[in-house]
């Protein structure tokens, strides 16, 4: 077997399974039944109807040369005219409708199915990569439903149903017409094994390039601080001119099969018209069945044509379908949404089980604000982010229940990736982390991480109101909380001076804040969740003395009772830590207190001493 034909082999097997894959994504998500059928039969009865107008035709065609023309035939015509067009337009909205359906169902699984994605997913695949395959592969896959699988069928019952017609009007012609097909299938089918490859590596083009604009439009004031205008737009400038390449192959193709396809319907017409013509001459065939001959042949030729369109937009459908069943195949952190939570309830509405019950007392003593932390312990936790790239190597040590411990070292020995670990984020390559003397890995995500408040020195913030940042992820949060958790974060004299209070838009990324303002609202936000552990990254990085003081008192009381781990840049900010953890190189060098590390840690001896002098 030479390359080629195992190259075109290897076409077909992917493409078979592709299908399989197109198949039962669009089953998983039609629409009822009833309405799938009700489409079809539309669409079915605009074709059978478009059939019967030729013989009306040729009736009237046959009447009118023999002067017996009869308003039966007229009013009988104008019905079936008026029939075929309603029941056309009732076939487009039914057929949009269940494309649309369909579609709207992907869309939500591949939506829900991104969020409960892990971290590692988002660091291995840009984010516009991903959301191309959401809007832009999502597309391609409606548009094939609904401007050509329905029209597809109805195409084959025209052509079908026009043969047989033609066979019982004059079955030599039909023959003669019937000699195209071969000739037509020979160019279509060679030319659309291309357009698939052609297709596939347009849309991953696209998805590289929607990735680079997601990039940049997301960071751009990196952009322009670096002045990296001009080395952006000569990679945007490469990603166009990859479309613009693969646009003109789509092309060339294009411009093959519509001449071809063309010059046979006008060939297929001449020598219709000419022999036809002849026919009638001798009295073989009337005028009328010459003009409903020539009709059925659009009717033949119009839907064939048509296949080239559909087979292009076939194989775009399948390089889509193929990469949204990518997504839906990854794993997901297994995360249990409140409606999953809702529906097992429905299900069992007397039964509990023993995380739920837990769940269920923990989110009573959140809204009263009494939780008491326990303690979380890393037990020879080691953690590489690939196997080249080892991180944490065999940790251990316990953060006591409602006590405060910090954690400090050099930048880049896993600090921040403990904090991933405890959020699970990630999940370590060896050991386990406990709370509470469970490990967390055996708690659902959910029940883990509404136990969990985080402030990181980003201060990352969502699109929205001050107050949809200060509740996001909590619902019935009243405003007496949101009034107290702005007070205790210093917010009240700022928010108060704002035209809208609370409910002021900060813009993207809360570019409209200082990093102060920021970093206040963050701890707002980790003030109304009341939570048991509090995981805090510098908290108070970027706030100014004043305001520092003021947020630290709120901090202070906020950690009473909870279990709470700090990463520390500033030492002096953690010398009343109940425990300082010193990681070194990915490993645990010392524990102790800050006086019992100054006396006996060299490494945090240095460290307090580079501050201070």
């Amino acid at each position: 077997m030479s390359k080629l034909d195992g190259q075109a082999v290897q076409q077909q097997v992917s493409l078979s399974v592709n299908v399989k894959k197109f198949w039962r994504l669009v089953v998983k998500h039609r629409p009822a039944a009833w309405k799938v059928t009700a489409a079809v039969l539309l669409g079915l009865s605009e074709t059978v109807l478009s059939l019967i107008i030729p013989l009306f035709t040729m009736g009237l065609v046959d009447e009118l040369a023999s002067s017996s023309l009869r308003t039966t035939t007229i009013v009988s015509l104008a019905v079936v005219f008026l029939a075929q067009t309603a029941t056309s337009g009732l076939s487009i909205y039914t057929m949009s409708y269940v494309g649309q359906h369909i579609i709207a169902g992907i869309r939500n699984e591949l939506w829900r199915r991104v969020l409960r994605l892990p971290v590692p997913f988002f660091d291995r695949n840009k984010s516009g990569e991903t959301m191309s395959r959401i809007t832009n592969d999502t597309n391609v896959v409606k548009e094939f439903i609904t401007g050509q699988i329905i029209p597809f069928v109805s195409g084959v019952v025209s052509i079908v149903g026009a043969v047989i017609l033609l066979l019982t009007i004059d079955w030599k012609i039909t023959l003669f017409l019937l000699l195209s097909v071969p000739l037509a299938t020979l160019i279509l089918w060679p030319l659309g094994s291309r357009m698939f490859s052609v297709s596939r590596a347009t849309q991953e083009e696209t998805a590289q390039f929607q990735g680079d604009l997601g990039r940049v439009l997301s960071d751009i004031r990196l952009v322009k601080a670096s002045m990296a205008e001009e080395r952006e737009y000569g990679q945007g400038v490469s990603r166009v001119a990859k479309l613009f390449r693969y646009g003109l192959r789509e092309a060339k193709i294009m411009s093959i099969v519509s001449p071809l396809m063309m010059s046979i319907i006008l060939l297929l017409l001449v020598l219709l018209i000419g022999y036809g013509g002849l026919r009638v001459a001798d009295g073989t065939l009337s005028g009328g069945a010459l003009v409903g001959i020539l009709l059925y042949m659009f009717q033949i030729v119009v839907p064939f044509t048509q296949m080239a369109s559909f087979f292009t937009q076939f194989q775009k459908a399948m390089g889509a379908s193929e990469r949204i069943v990518e997504i839906l195949a990854e794993a997901t952190e297994e995360h249990e949404s409140v409606l999953d939570e809702q529906e097992r309830q429905r299900r069992a509405p007397n039964t509990m089980t023993e995380h739920e019950g837990s769940a269920s007392n923990n989110e009573s003593q959140r809204s009263s604000g009494e939780i008491n932390g326990q303690a979380l312990s890393f037990h020879e936790v080691s953690f590489a982010y690939s196997a080249d790239h080892p991180v944490l190597h065999h940790i251990s040590f316990t953060a006591p229940a409602g006590r405060m411990t910090a954690i400090v070292g050099p930048s880049g020995t896993g600090k921040t990736t403990l904090f991933s670990l405890i959020e699970r984020f990630y999940e370590p390559t060896g050991g386990r982390v406990e709370y509470d003397r469970q490990p967390i890995a055996n708690m659902p995500f959910r029940q883990w991480r509404e136990r969990i408040a985080y402030v990181s020195q980003e201060s990352p913030m969502m699109s929205g109101s001050i107050r949809d940042n200060i509740t996001y992820g909590l619902e019935g949060v009243d405003d007496q909380t949101i009034d107290q958790a702005i007070e205790q974060a210093n917010l009240t004299a700022f928010i108060a001076g704002l035209p809208e209070g609370y409910h002021t838009e900060i813009g993207e990324r809360g570019v409209k804040l200082s990093g102060g303002q920021r970093q206040r609202l963050a701890i707002a936000r980790a003030i109304v969740r009341k939570p048991a552990v509090l995981l805090l990254d510098e908290a108070t990085a970027h706030l100014d003395s004043e305001s520092e003081r003021s947020v630290q008192e709120a901090m202070n009381t906020l950690m009473k009772e909870r279990t709470t781990l700090v990463i520390a840049h500033r030492l002096s900010t953690i010398r009343n830590a109940d425990q300082i953890i010193v990681i070194e190189d990915g490993q645990l060098s010392g524990q102790g207190t800050h006086e019992e590390l100054l006396a006996s840690h060299s490494l945090y001896s240095r460290l307090v001493q580079q501050q201070y002098h």
